[in-house]
């Protein structure tokens, strides 16, 4: 008899955890095992992550760089 396959459980799929990074807000998303996601403002970086932390240290050099090109 063949085992029924496994729905997805809810440790792989997360919830957005939002930040706050002076004025921005980074919203860091687990997609599936090693695939971090991470929007800045509402906008998505073209680029996904092993880690959360290294997406959101991904958001934060973001949102500097907003607020350096903002001061400019």
């Amino acid at each position: 008899m063949r085992a029924r396959p496994a729905a997805i459980s809810d440790s792989i799929v997360s919830h957005p955890t939002t930040f706050e990074v002076g004025p921005h807000k980074l919203v860091v998303t687990k997609l599936m095992e090693h695939r971090w996601i991470v929007a800045v403002d509402g906008v998505k970086l073209d680029a996904s992550f092993d880690t959360q932390a290294d997406a959101w240290e991904a958001g934060v050099r973001e949102a500097h760089r907003l607020d350096r090109a903002a001061a400019t």
